[in-house]
């Protein structure tokens, strides 16, 4: 078994803690994560860490140094076109078909010059390969890392216009090469970071790949990379059986190389408690049955001088995006914004999630820091709800509505009649509200009319009372109205039109005391008579002598005016 590295590494007193995979979240495993179980021994910080990913990804399967020509055109495909490759440093798209180094060549992040053996498993090793421009490999040479660049150093992002996004891939290749080669094989060196300029076997400027470490997290891209290099069933041609553990767990990088213990403390809402935990309730409404709610965003506050590394694990209806892995944060104050949405409620009742925030580093410099930082949690829910049915009855669903005000004495204030509006719903509080829209009249509607109104609200299993009214100025005679009431849910996600509701309304306007002077003359007499036996028989709307409002002139009408005979109107 290879040895420790007898060099005693940062110390991180005064709390190292041990790390237990298991507590690191729940989140779904997905195509690019490492077997279960495969960092289960890695449960310590500092050098006991640094041992334990040693052991864990040395003695990989050796490609030969000729096998990358073939390899990174697979490792580093450009996603836009088939058969190129992405280059190192500034992201040139070129064929992957390999023409003797001099469209792309094979570039050593770490310098052979600086402690990579020529015959050595860390010269052929896939981790830190990379294709190259030859002139910017040539430029670059055995320069160690750091920005700003200049004669001495070399910035893998300075020629990238993707916004510099190779320095933190390159960081934590250069932090894999520190932990897999300890010198203990044959025709290997043992390899080590420095802070500034590095002397024999050492790559720089270990401040500056930190920084970059947590300015630019894991990528999908990188971890695709990894996975390859480790899988052969991903990549039975040219994997290598091993993987980089901070590409998996980048929280492992303040764990060896953080200079002090951590000191950071994450938190939602308000201030955290005293063990940095905190919580948040997110309420998006109500939401019809079967859509979904509206989104919203948490923002996530980090404090402490140093940086950390995080997740965000969603459970429940909270919809699986707001899963954030792998996240960082750089130094001092700092804060992300989280986009949260639920999956629309299949029935009516409370559709909920939560959001568990981790900090994930290793290490504490005290209570709620670090390690020691307690999980933030965001509650989020909603209500789903039924559609409003829209009602003339309180118990069953009646949609149209007949209301005749028989005969009414011309002048009289005895004009209205009061009608109830229902919304229907098994449960108060899982039924949506109801909403008047538009109202639609016919008919006699100068002389008819409702004083309903656009935007009328009726709460679940409740009512609403309005009036319709016959103008008793008008004219004698029979009207009739019909009004369509448009329905609608409230205004949240789903809502629909409902049912339309119709009412129809009728009334026929007399003169006061005595329907029969159809002449007008303020008597009832044989002149009234006389024009009942004009039209004797005669049907049809607006007939004078049609005393009854049925629209034919009958003997039933002849009662009321001999049942009227010689009464005075005035």
């Amino acid at each position: 078994m290879p040895q420790a590295k007898s060099r005693c590494r940062r110390a991180i007193a005064p709390v190292l803690a041990l790390f237990s995979l298991a507590a690191a979240g729940a989140a779904l495993a997905d195509q690019y994560d490492p077997p279960a179980g495969y960092y289960s021994t890695a449960t310590g910080t500092g050098a006991a860490l640094e041992l334990q990913l040693h052991n864990i990804i040395d003695g990989h399967f050796v490609r030969s140094y000729d096998d990358a020509r073939q390899a990174l055109p697979l490792l580093d495909p450009d996603p836009s076109i088939p058969g190129n490759i992405l280059l190192i440093y500034n992201g040139q798209s070129v064929s992957g078909a390999w023409d003797a180094g001099i469209t792309w060549n094979r570039e050593h992040t770490w310098p052979r010059s600086r402690g990579i053996d020529t015959t050595g498993p860390d010269n052929s090793d896939l981790h830190q390969l990379r294709g190259c421009n030859p002139s910017i490999n040539s430029s670059r040479g055995n320069k160690p890392f750091r920005s700003p660049t200049d004669a001495t150093y070399w910035d893998p992002g300075q020629l990238d216009p993707n916004s510099n996004g190779f320095r933190g891939e390159i960081a934590r290749a250069m932090f894999y090469l520190d932990v897999r080669y300890d010198g203990s094989e044959a025709n290997t060196t043992d390899l080590e970071l420095v802070n500034g300029f590095p002397g024999t076997n050492q790559m720089g400027d270990l401040a500056s790949l930190l920084t970059w470490h947590y300015e630019q997290p894991v990528a999908q891209r990188e971890r695709r990379r990894n996975h390859l290099i480790y899988s052969s069933a991903d990549n039975p041609q040219y994997f290598q059986g091993n993987r980089n553990p901070f590409v998996d767990h980048p929280e492992y990088v303040w764990a060896l190389w953080g200079p002090t213990p951590n000191n950071s403390t994450l938190f939602v809402g308000a201030n955290p408690a005293g063990d940095g935990s905190s919580n948040a309730m997110i309420d998006l409404g109500r939401v019809i049955v079967g859509s979904a709610p509206g989104s919203t965003n948490v923002s996530v506050m980090k404090i402490g001088a140093n940086p950390t590394t995080w997740e965000a694990i969603a459970s429940g209806d909270l919809d699986a995006s707001s899963t954030l892995e792998r996240q960082a944060f750089t130094t001092g104050a700092q804060m992300a914004s989280i986009p949260l949405s639920l999956s629309p409620g299949v029935s009516p009742g409370l559709v909920s999630g939560m959001l568990v925030i981790n900090n994930t580093d290793l290490t504490s410099a005290g209570a709620g820091q670090g390690v020691n930082d307690a999980d933030d949690l965001v509650h989020v829910f909603a209500t789903a709800v039924d559609h409003a049915a829209g009602s003339f009855d309180a118990g069953m669903l009646v949609t149209t509505l007949d209301v005749d005000f028989g005969d009414v004495d011309q002048g009289s204030i005895a004009n209205t009649m009061t009608i109830d509006l229902f919304n229907l719903g098994a449960d108060p509080l899982l039924t949506a509200d109801l909403v008047v829209g538009t109202i639609n009249g016919s008919g006699d509607t100068s002389e008819i009319n409702i004083d309903l109104v656009f935007g009328t609200v009726v709460s679940a299993l409740s009512g609403a009372s309005f009036d319709t009214t016959i103008d008793t100025n008008a004219p004698l005679g029979p009207y009739s109205a019909s009004f369509t009431i448009n329905i609608a849910d409230e205004a949240i996600p789903g809502a629909a039109s409902g049912m339309p509701l119709t009412l129809n309304v009728s009334a026929n306007l007399v003169l006061a005391g005595c329907s029969a002077d159809i002449n007008g003359d303020g008597v009832v007499d044989t002149a009234d008579l006389g024009q009942m036996l004009s039209a004797f028989g005669a049907s049809g709307p607006g007939l004078l002598a049609d005393l009854n409002g049925d629209q034919i002139v009958d003997t039933a009408d002849l009662g009321i005016l001999l049942g009227e005979f010689g009464m005075s109107c005035n």
